[in-house]
C-alpha cells in the first residue's frame, strides 16, 4: 500500500512530469532557438503579458463605440467576458501557484537554462501567468471572430506559450495548464453574463 507521500510523488511524476517528458520537451524547445533570436520570444512574452489587459479593454470599448455609431448591436459580451474572466483567472492562477508551489525551471535545472532578461514576477511555475492571460483573451474573443481571426488568435496564444518555455520561465505543462485555466475562467464567467442579459431590469 502506498503512503500519502508516495502517492503524491507518483501523481506528480506522471501528471506533471509526464514520466520525465516534461523536462525533456522543455530542453528541446529551449535549445532549438539560437541566442541571436532571443529578442523574438522576449517580444512575444511582452505582448502576451497581463499588463496589456488595459489596452485590450480600451480597444474593445473603441470597437463598441464604432458599432453603436454604425447602428449595430454593441459587442458587450466580449468585453464582459474579458473583464470578468481576467479577474477570476488572476485570482485562480495566484491560488494555484501557492497551492502547488512548484519551482521554476531554472531553479530545478540551474541558471544555464535561464535566458530571460527580467526576473519572473513569481517564485512558482504552475500555471504560466502569460498563458492564463492569452487563454482568457482567446476565449473572450472567440465567439465574435471568423475562422481567420480564430486561427490567428490560437497561433498568438501558442507563440506566447512557446516564448515562456524558451525564456526558461515555464515548463510545457505550465503553459498548457495556463491556457486551460484561462479558458475555463471565461467559461465560468458566462453564466453571470447570461443571467444579466435576461434580467428584465437590464432591458429598461
Amino acid at each position: 500500500m502506498q503512503t500519502p507521500d508516495h502517492a503524491t510523488q507518483w501523481t506528480k511524476h506522471w501528471l506533471y512530469d509526464w514520466g520525465g517528458a516534461n523536462v525533456d520537451l522543455f530542453l528541446v524547445i529551449q535549445h532549438a532557438l539560437p541566442d541571436g533570436w532571443i529578442w523574438l520570444p522576449e517580444v512575444l512574452s511582452a505582448l502576451g503579458s497581463y499588463w496589456g489587459a488595459p489596452v485590450v479593454v480600451v480597444l474593445l470599448l473603441v470597437w463598441r463605440r464604432r458599432q453603436v455609431r454604425q447602428g449595430a448591436t454593441p459587442p458587450d459580451v466580449p468585453l464582459c467576458r474579458f473583464v470578468l474572466g481576467s479577474a477570476l483567472a488572476i485570482a485562480a492562477a495566484a491560488l494555484a501557484k501557492a497551492v502547488f508551489a512548484l519551482p521554476r525551471p531554472f531553479v530545478l535545472l540551474g541558471d544555464a537554462v535561464y535566458r530571460a532578461a527580467s526576473v519572473p514576477d513569481s517564485r512558482y511555475t504552475l500555471p504560466s501567468g502569460h498563458s492564463v492571460y492569452v487563454g482568457v483573451l482567446a476565449a473572450a474573443l472567440w465567439p465574435v471572430l471568423g475562422w481567420s481571426g480564430r486561427v490567428g488568435l490560437l497561433l498568438f496564444a501558442a507563440a506566447v506559450g512557446w516564448s515562456r518555455i524558451v525564456l526558461g520561465a515555464h515548463f510545457p505543462v505550465d503553459v498548457i495548464a495556463g491556457l486551460a485555466l484561462g479558458w475555463a475562467c471565461v467559461a465560468a464567467a458566462l453564466p453571470c453574463r447570461s443571467r444579466k442579459s435576461i434580467n428584465p431590469r437590464s432591458r429598461r
